[in-house]
């Protein structure tokens, strides 16, 4: 494929671009099968054929020329030429493995240790009564703190039933439970995906799963012995600030940053080169619900500059990952390990038609547990440490079944063009449209704030969960190009111009 400068007018025919790690639909404009549920005071409804007021730019001029900034407009990306057959998900077999690696808070290997695999779907009493975690097996850590554990091929008939619950992927928890030489508690947990959907049951999470790198956790003392939970105040719903700074490694319960916090250090002693005991009689873990609530959380988001419109589908099923935010004190908190929620929310909702100058996320109610996680241990008194974790989609009382989430337009119009990698550049020809069916989400790293603490999200693309753009018939060119890569790959996000 050749790269041209000057403006395009229309792609050939309709198309259907699909590679090994996205499906992009090409084709004659039309309205996308997204469900509206919802309209806000700022912006219409799904279905609406109104448009909000611009938020990057002015409207096209009567010349129907789009705008651009004071400088040389920037040239065109490729023009997609021919597309090859679409491809089908590739089947996984054998049985599936889960690992990860600990070490000492210095970051030092962790060897020798046991870590414990108990089930993240376990049901939890709604009285908030303890129980005590089922255990799904053990690993011993190598001596560089990696461990790995291979699930049976056929899975008791719970942890199966939790797997299909969740669309062929059984979510672990991983933890460390062990006490350096003066009885301070020590502990860490991994939160880890297991792809136990195979053969002609292949998922596209299952198939996630498994290609899933290794977390390192570090573990810390723990040394509260009262339980903390969270204030009422932080039960108020946020909306969401898209931002392009990386999260903090530690964040206090507000969300905002925990720099100076070392997690290392209790009672004034550094634990981050101390070894727990190897060897002696192993601490018991129990948990329950401190609280649970409904936060509005962002999924996804859709771009339209120029004479475009976008829509954005989150249909009939969970399809992401969080980032599992973890604290051994209740005020200090980091993401550690990520978590898949696949499973069925009965609905389908998203918006359409929303455009020119438009670009904002897309926001569902997600029903969020703070976890108390108790552990027990031998001449110790019982400490606490803690974890935040999506349960499942979840209206609530009175509440809208979705909500627009922040303006992300800035990622749009020339000067994101002129900025953009030209490999990931592709022009979209007049009534056409492009659609992302496959593949994974950029990170949304502001995805919610739950319990006064940000997490992190990822969302995979499917058939029922797209990100779609339409041009219209202007007479300038309408370029788009991918957040991290070529149109006909696996680019995230489409940026629109």
């Amino acid at each position: 494929m050749t790269k041209t400068s000057g403006r395009r007018l229309s792609l050939a025919t309709a198309l259907s671009v699909v590679a090994a790690s996205a499906v992009i639909g090409l084709g004659l404009s039309s309205p996308a099968n997204a469900v509206c549920t919802q309209s806000t005071s700022d912006s219409p409804g799904c279905g609406s054929t109104s448009s909000p007021s611009p938020t990057t730019s002015p409207s096209p001029s009567a010349t129907d020329v789009k705008p651009t900034d004071s400088a040389a407009p920037p040239s065109s990306g490729p023009t997609i030429t021919a597309a090859p057959s679409p491809s089908t998900l590739a089947p996984v077999s054998g049985a599936a493995t889960v690992k990860g690696v600990f070490t000492l808070g210095n970051g030092s290997p962790l060897a020798g240790a046991t870590v414990t695999l108990t089930p993240v779907d376990e049901a939890l009493p709604a009285d908030g009564s303890t129980i005590t975690p089922t255990t799904v097996g053990t690993a011993t850590t190598a001596a560089d703190g990696s461990w790995s554990f291979t699930l049976p091929s056929t899975l008791p008939s719970s942890l199966q039933t939790y797997a299909d619950d969740n669309g062929g992927v059984l979510s672990l928890e991983a933890s460390f439970y062990g006490q350096a030489p003066d009885g301070t508690v020590l502990t860490g947990t991994d939160y880890v995906d297991a792809g136990v959907a195979t053969g002609s049951a292949t998922t596209e999470g299952s198939a996630a799963a498994r290609a899933e790198a290794s977390d390192t956790v570090a573990i810390h003392p723990d040394t509260d012995e009262t339980q903390v939970t969270p204030a009422d105040s932080t039960l108020v719903d946020t909306a969401d600030t898209p931002s392009d700074t990386a999260m903090n490694t530690w964040q206090s319960a507000d969300g905002t940053s925990a720099a100076t916090f070392d997690p290392n250090v209790a009672d004034g002693v550094d634990y981050s080169a101390v070894k727990p005991k190897i060897g002696v009689p192993v601490c018991v873990p129990s948990k329950h619900v401190i609280r649970q609530h409904d936060y509005y959380t962002s999924v996804g988001e859709a771009h339209a500059y120029y004479d475009t419109t976008a829509a954005f589908e989150y249909n009939n099923t969970l399809s992401s990952t969080w980032g599992v935010a973890t604290s051994v004190d209740g005020e200090h908190w980091s993401i550690t390990g990520k978590v898949s929620r696949k499973s069925s929310t009965g609905h389908a909702v998203g918006f359409a038609n929303q455009g020119p100058y438009w670009a904002k996320r897309f926001q569902i109610p997600v029903e969020y547990q703070d976890v108390d996680h108790q552990v027990a241990c031998p001449n110790h008194k019982v400490t606490h440490s803690y974890s935040i974790l999506p349960v499942k989609y979840d209206i609530p009382a009175g509440g809208a079944v979705s909500k627009y989430g922040g303006d992300v337009s800035n990622k749009d119009g020339a000067s994101a063009y002129r900025n953009s990698n030209p490999s990931y550049r592709a022009v979209l020809g007049k009534k056409q449209y492009v659609t992302i069916t496959s593949g994974t989400s950029i990170t949304i790293g502001y995805a919610a704030k739950v319990f006064g603490v940000t997490i992190s999200l990822d969302t995979e693309y499917g058939n029922s969960h797209f990100q779609k753009i339409t041009a219209g018939s202007g007479s300038s060119e309408h370029d788009i190009w991918g957040a991290k890569g070529k149109i006909s790959g696996n680019p995230g996000v489409i940026y629109s111009f």
